[in-house]
């Protein structure tokens, strides 16, 4: 990772330069599975992407059929994401594992015994096909281990 830009620039990452030893302990549970998850982001809705650190989404799309510019502008592009983040700092409630799930209309988290995720056909489904890849904490606490 760098500073693209210089000093105060966005991090940018090398993908020659990939470093492969656990940093930090990983949440446990199922993560989005690599691939298309164009599916997952068109909406706001209970259907997202889980990713673990060091996962990357990428978006594309056709800018063709937009106006041209002016001599001398330039376009930015916005995306308005919708999510959640959840960290694996001590203190944070069940921070060692993915779950309990957010979703829209929960009034807490964690959420209470009247908060739960819903339990829908179309939420079931998502979890079964989207969310297959387990993650653990074996390398972590491996890397830990004196050899």
């Amino acid at each position: 990772m760098y500073r693209k830009g210089g000093r105060y620039g966005p991090h940018w990452f090398d993908y020659s330069k990939v470093e492969t030893e656990p940093k930090w302990r990983d949440l446990k549970g199922n993560y989005t599975r690599y691939g298309d998850v164009l599916e997952l982001v068109q909406e706001a809705d209970n259907m997202y992407i889980i990713s673990n650190a060091g996962d990357e989404t990428t978006v594309e799309f056709s800018a063709g059929n937009l106006p041209e510019l002016k001599p001398g502008w330039k376009r930015d592009f916005l995306i308005n994401g919708v999510g959640w983040v959840k960290d694996g700092d001590i203190n944070t409630a069940l921070g060692s594992t993915v779950g309990p799930l957010p979703f829209h209309g929960m009034k807490s988290y964690p959420p209470s015994e009247n908060d739960k995720y819903p339990d829908t056909p179309q939420l079931r489904k998502y979890n079964a096909e989207y969310n297959t890849r387990v993650v653990n904490q074996d390398g972590y606490v491996n890397a830990l281990r004196i050899k």
